[in-house]
């Protein structure tokens, strides 16, 4: 999660200044164009490695890719691209929640992308967008709202009691958009009244899957047509999880579910942070996966055999591969963040690109597993493997700022106007394109990194910091 308190705790300078320290690499583009930084975050050598267990966790991840791929109607041709392009170009795009991409997170997030993905001239883009959140984050901001010519408007039409408690994922209702305006009640103005043509008019089983479809109706519209978008969320990770249980020599069956004590060593270690300079970057705020009921989550705590909840909602599931198979289909339980980063990244060895508090929490999470591995002979490979990853995770979302509704500034531009954003960003600095930083600088936990690292407490020869 990325939170702003509106109130800056630290400054731009000293945020970009220890980006640069963490990540020395970055420093190079300091006063170079953007276009340069983003072709650098999707420069990446295709997937080779005689790491047996890497290996078989790529091959899952391109069939599940090209599974979904399917699902969403792309042509056998297009499907074949992108499994080809997760193993050419291993980078997946890790930054937005799952909003419209016209809400600005994401739309100026797929710009970047975009940029990047151009200057090597792929034709495929996949991102994973969170769908763990509720439909209200903070005021009106959230995958249910959207603002357009300074109006807010309700994309589903949902009351309160219908957004607040609930995730986006749930499939508990059924979703379509509405697009209400509850600024200005009334006759849809000409720019809702667009976005009511464009957006698909089918009723979902999810606002997950209404926004994964209306976002491929939008790419095609606004984006590139000519570079294909598929775009993931936790359902889809969930079926992830399922293919490796399912699989009798996945890594993540044998070690991390059939073997307990592995399971336990990495949340101990991430436990153990909470003593360190890195203190509330990264928490067992649930044990691999959370509980859904009805749309709301719970956390799951692994209690020997058994994972469970400890609320009066009781949800009880046996940590084997069958029964967490059983309970992934049936939508009761759900992958948490450093499941999906398993499974997506840290096994079969994908570059992910993300915000303000993932440049943090990554690093760490790979720390944690890394150093679980340690206490085994038979993951030597996998071990030195990982620490060979070149640029595994990097700041990518963010990147570009702007205070313009994207909405409002595409049908301003008209036709090109993608066209003339990426031009205009692509030619600032980092500084410059990336506005306050305020996701940042309103952060009291990079405020407090900044202190350590100013003391020594923190720098990146820190042993948690090896596998960034």
């Amino acid at each position: 999660m990325e939170t702003s308190f509106d109130r800056e705790l630290v400054s731009k300078r000293d945020i970009l200044s220890l980006i640069f320290e963490l990540f020395p690499w970055v420093r190079q583009f300091e006063t170079a164009l953007l276009n340069e930084y983003a072709k650098a975050a999707f420069s990446i050598n295709p997937h080779r490695s005689e790491c047996p267990e890497r290996n078989q966790a790529m091959s899952l991840m391109r069939s599940r890719i090209g599974n979904t791929a399917r699902r969403c109607g792309f042509s056998e041709e297009q499907i074949s691209r992108f499994e080809s392009e997760i193993e050419i170009a291993p980078v997946l795009q890790c930054g937005p929640h799952l909003h419209l991409s016209i809400e600005p997170d994401a739309f100026y997030t797929h710009l970047f992308s975009l940029m990047g993905i151009r200057s090597h001239g792929r034709r495929c883009y996949i991102s994973y967008g969170c769908s763990t959140v509720k439909f209200v984050e903070r005021g009106r901001k959230g995958p249910a709202w959207l603002q357009i010519d300074g109006q807010a408007i309700n994309v589903f039409g949902l009351s309160r009691s219908k957004m607040i408690p609930y995730s986006i994922l749930g499939r508990n209702n059924r979703y379509s958009f509405h697009l209400q305006n509850v600024d200005r009640p009334g006759p849809d103005s000409e720019a809702v009244s667009c976005l009511r043509g464009i957006l698909p008019a089918d009723e979902f089983s999810s606002a997950a899957d209404a926004i994964k479809a209306a976002n491929l109706h939008l790419w095609k519209r606004y984006f590139d047509s000519q570079i294909d978008f598929l775009q993931l969320d936790d359902s889809d990770v969930g079926d992830l999880v399922a293919d490796h249980l399912a699989d009798e020599q996945s890594w993540l069956r044998t070690r991390l579910i059939e073997d307990k004590q592995f399971a336990m060593q990495m949340l101990s270690r991430i436990d153990q942070l909470a003593e360190t300079a890195w203190r509330g970057w990264l928490k067992n705020s649930t044990h691999f996966f959370w509980g859904c009921i009805d749309g709301r989550l719970v956390p799951l705590w692994l209690d020997g055999a058994v994972l469970q909840s400890h609320a009066s909602d009781d949800i009880r599931v046996e940590f084997s591969a069958a029964s967490l198979v059983e309970a992934l289909e049936n939508g009761r339980i759900v992958p948490n963040l450093l499941l999906m980063f398993i499974v997506t990244s840290i096994l079969p060895g994908v570059r992910v690109l993300g915000g303000s508090r993932h440049t943090i929490y990554y690093p760490l999470m790979r720390w944690a597993f890394c150093d679980a591995l340690r206490s085994n002979d038979h993951d030597a490979q996998l071990l030195n493997t990982l620490s060979e990853d070149d640029r595994p995770g990097i700041w990518g979302h963010r990147v570009i700022s702007s205070l313009c509704e994207p909405f409002s500034l595409l049908n301003t531009l008209g036709q090109d106007g993608v066209e003339t954003l990426l031009d205009h960003f692509g030619q600032m600095s980092i500084a410059d394109a990336s506005g306050p930083l305020s996701s940042f600088t309103d952060d009291p936990l990079w405020a407090e990194l900044r202190m350590a690292y100013s003391c020594g407490k923190a720098n990146r020869s820190c042993p948690k910091w090896a596998f960034s």
